[in-house]
């Protein structure tokens, strides 16, 4: 029967989409296409959506359901984040790191933005700054960011637990200085002296 109404309900004009239609919903039709469900998501955007902002931006960036408009996507993407969409902050993220024609890379306002959003429990950012810190050493503004990847490398969180990598970021953190990992570091050499190699024992 769910599923009939269902067919139904896609069949019907835009009045279909009737007030108290679920957020997925409306993404949902919307990324298919459906006029009348992106309208919806920018009066919702309008009205402070921070939700509907994030999706529109995915949705305008990558030409999903309806044209590509990379400017009215950092548009909703920016606004989004200035307001603190952690969803919204992981993907401007990662578009600043990747960088293209109509988005220059800055390195420095990714992280801050991959940073934040990791500390409001956005998995894709977390891994984002993961894989990067894989291949880049960080400097003093990103050794928070450096410690989080350490925690959960640690605790096996979001990333695969992985004790000797978690280590290694801790100390990370801890030289770029980080206080946090600094103490958890000299609290772990105190038990275990070689835990970062024959150079740190006492």
């Amino acid at each position: 029967m769910r599923t009939l109404l269902c067919l139904i309900a896609a069949a019907l004009p835009c009045a279909s989409l009737i007030p108290g239609t679920p957020m997925r919903e409306i993404e949902d039709r919307a990324a298919n296409g459906e006029e009348c469900a992106i309208s919806a998501l920018r009066d919702s955007a309008s009205a402070g959506s921070l939700r509907a902002m994030n999706y529109l931006g995915f949705l305008y960036w990558q030409g999903k359901g309806t044209r590509l408009d990379r400017d009215s996507a950092l548009m909703y993407l920016r606004n989004a984040s200035a307001a603190g969409d952690a969803k919204a902050s992981a993907n401007l993220g990662h578009l600043l790191l990747a960088g293209s024609p109509e988005l220059p890379a800055d390195t420095a306002e990714a992280l801050r933005l991959l940073d934040y959003a990791a500390g409001h429990r956005s998995p894709s950012a977390l891994r984002e700054l993961a894989d990067y810190f894989e291949g880049n050493s960080g400097d003093s503004a990103s050794a928070g960011a450096i410690k989080k990847v350490a925690d959960a490398y640690s605790h096996g969180h979001i990333l695969r637990y992985d004790y000797k990598k978690s280590i290694i970021y801790y100390d990370r953190a801890a030289h770029l200085g980080d206080t946090v990992a600094k103490r958890i570091v000299s609290e772990l050499l105190e038990i275990f002296p070689d835990a970062l190699g024959p150079e740190h024992s006492q």
